[in-house]
């Protein structure tokens, strides 16, 4: 978390202000697709909602320092998350569904139990052979 906030920072600087928000966009999402595409395999939804709510606080922080004296009472309403991803921040999904989970959790292993195997065979493993050298020797 503290690593993918530290690059949002350094992608959004209070000295980017005056740049336009699709170039700010651009250097932004790749690295959001990539966090959110590494952290996509558990559910990770607090995480990106907090990511989500840094990235808007560091956009509005933009556009608030750009305005600067000229900026009109309610003029940050409209400013809202929904409005910075319609313009094209890429969002991060939160839960994670696995396709298949319902079914089983791992499909390529046999409905038999090791445990059940390991009492069959014996403890160390190939031991009914050892028995049978002891029978006959």
């Amino acid at each position: 978390m503290r690593r993918g906030k530290q690059c949002v920072k350094e992608l959004t600087p209070a000295a980017a202000c005056h740049s336009d928000l699709r170039e700010i966009f651009a250097n932004l999402n790749p690295v959001l697709r990539g966090w959110g595409g590494y952290f996509a395999t558990g559910s990770a939804a607090s995480k990106f909602t907090q990511v989500e709510s840094y990235v808007w606080t560091r956009l509005r922080r933009l556009v608030r320092k750009r305005k600067g004296r000229n900026l009109r009472a309610s003029e940050m309403n409209r400013w809202t998350r929904d409005a910075f991803f319609e313009l094209g921040v890429h969002r991060l999904r939160g839960a994670v569904l696995y396709p298949g989970h319902a079914q089983t959790l791992c499909p390529e292993r046999s409905p038999v139990s090791r445990v059940q195997e390991i009492r069959t065979h014996g403890l160390n493993g190939g031991s009914t052979l050892s028995r049978r050298q002891t029978e006959q020797g």
